[in-house]
């Protein structure tokens, strides 16, 4: 490898038309171009022999970054077998503050903030916030670094004070930053106190105090990319604690989960299989959009017991299986399929499998029809958990958590609009045309009456091509099918997402 240009670009680009005006001026004036040595910090490749691949992960990495908008990695000339190599980027506006608004399932939930992303452009982000949803109001100080001292490691750190109790937490983590990362390690603790409640028909039926200490310790090593795919092996240990008492000010619960404590060492293993590729007008409004069509692995085992300080023996096992497809040249389908428990005293307890099916179809030009499918399966939750279904989580035209079971089904069909203008230089907006229609129900209660519950809408998305929130804003009204006279005929929903 030769020599690395590293040419982070502002905001405005002053040399396209209409971009050369007093405020785009001003705002490249005010904003501080991220600095060379971040953007250096974070390439997979540094000194080593060119490599192609190298080049095409470093974009995905910077890209990665809300403080980005787009990357570019490109090998310039090669002069006696060294290549000289570019890498441009163009920042977004990362000083954000004010108030932010969301809506659905019927109730509102707001937020007063002040955050920057790439404080000074060192890439750091300090976030000071007041929240405000259903389930507490909650004051928030947050940092985060993601290369500590110039190095790989990340730290992050936060501290919320909250109406219903307090969370405090860290986390350092040299982590596989790259396909062909050798080595990981890291330590992660938060210690959590509050009021946690259960739902039945989008209600609240029972309220207790949660209080939860964790702290997890890892280490991990890898042969790196090899022909295509890497494999990585680590190796950990986690003390999660869990207490559960009554809620001040609420009446005594009528069910009080028991206290659990697990404390166990574990090994994961993970394999990835290189087959990232780019596109556009996916899931982002005019963003670069990184998808791995490459098949994914991931596992891990532990075993809790009172020698390492758990209350009783326990087996605890997760995993998670994924690929991707191309089937034709318009066309890109995703599969995932998850699993976790527990198994103590020969029997699996909160155990939870899920499956999900989403595919994407380029068609009519500029639209693209979506389509999800995903199922849940529970056995013996804990009892401060549930598996709802409604308007916060897919079901856009009822109650938020408005049914509950260890069954769940859920279809979303969108036929997405994508505009190709960028306005005022400033936004880009897309509509969609969807239908929900899902289930949760506990098995042996689901009968052949009960009928799925379905919604038809519509939608605008919003989103910024020059500010860090380069999320998607969806103003969505949702209207529920054949649904009984409690439900609203008309749900409004406000929400901010990484998707469209």
């Amino acid at each position: 490898m030769g020599e690395i240009r590293i040419d982070p670009h502002n905001i405005f680009d002053l040399s396209r038309p209409g971009e050369n005006v007093l405020l785009f001026r001003l705002a490249n004036r005010l904003h501080i171009t991220t600095r060379p040595r971040v953007i250096r910090q974070q390439l997979v490749f540094q000194g080593e022999p060119f490599s192609a691949a190298a080049l095409a992960e470093s974009e995905r990495v910077l890209r990665a970054n809300h403080y980005v908008y787009e990357a570019h990695v490109e090998p310039l000339r090669c002069v006696d077998h060294q290549v000289d190599v570019a890498v441009l980027t163009r920042d977004v506006w990362t000083l954000e503050g004010g108030i932010t608004f969301h809506r659905a399932g019927g109730t509102n939930s707001s937020s007063f903030e002040l955050q920057d992303i790439n404080f000074l452009g060192t890439g750091k982000a300090i976030e000071v916030a007041r929240t405000a949803s259903v389930d507490r109001t909650s004051r928030l100080v947050r940092y985060q670094d993601p290369n500590l001292l110039g190095s790989r490691a990340r730290l992050d750190l936060s501290l919320a004070d909250n109406s219903d109790g307090r969370q405090e937490s860290g986390n350092l983590e040299r982590p596989f930053y790259s396909l062909d990362a050798r080595w990981a390690a890291g330590a992660q603790g938060f210690a959590d106190v509050r009021v946690d409640s259960l739902y039945a028909a989008g209600k609240i039926t029972e309220q207790f105090q949660h209080r939860q200490d964790f702290v997890e310790v890892y280490g991990g090593l890898s042969p790196g990319l090899v022909d295509g795919d890497t494999a990585r092996w680590r190796a950990g240990f986690t003390v999660d604690r869990n207490r559960f008492g009554p809620a001040v000010g609420q009446p005594p619960p009528s069910l009080l989960p028991p206290a659990r404590s697990l404390a166990y060492p574990w090994i994961g293993y993970q394999w990835i299989e290189d087959g990232y590729t780019t596109e556009r007008d996916l899931n982002r409004l005019r963003r670069t959009e990184d998808y791995n069509l490459g098949r994914q692995l991931d596992l891990r085992l532990g075993y809790s017991s009172p020698t390492f300080g758990g209350d009783r023996d326990r087996l605890i096992a997760s995993g998670t299986a994924s690929a991707g497809w191309r089937p034709t040249p318009t066309t890109l389908v995703f599969g995932s399929l998850f699993a976790t428990g527990r198994y103590a005293e020969g029997r699996a307890e909160n155990a939870l499998v899920s499956a999900d099916l989403r595919l994407f179809a380029r068609d009519l030009g500029t639209s693209v029809t979506y389509v999800n499918l995903e199922g849940v399966l529970a056995h013996r939750l804990d009892l401060d958990s549930q598996l709802l279904l409604g308007g916060d989580n897919g079901l856009r035209g009822y109650p938020l958590r408005f049914e509950q079971g260890d069954r769940r089904l859920l279809l979303n069909l969108e036929q997405r609009f994508y505009s190709d203008r960028e306005y005022f230089h400033l936004v880009n907006f897309g509509a969609a045309v969807f239908f929900d229609a899902g289930r949760a129900w506990f098995v042996g209660t689901h009968t052949a009456e009960e009928r799925l519950l379905k919604d038809i809408g519509v939608g605008l998305r919003i989103g910024s091509s020059r500010s860090a929130r380069g999320s998607v804003v969806h103003l969505d009204l949702a209207f529920p099918l054949g649904a009984d006279r409690s439900i609203k005929r008309m749900q409004w929903l406000v929400s901010t997402s990484e998707s469209f």
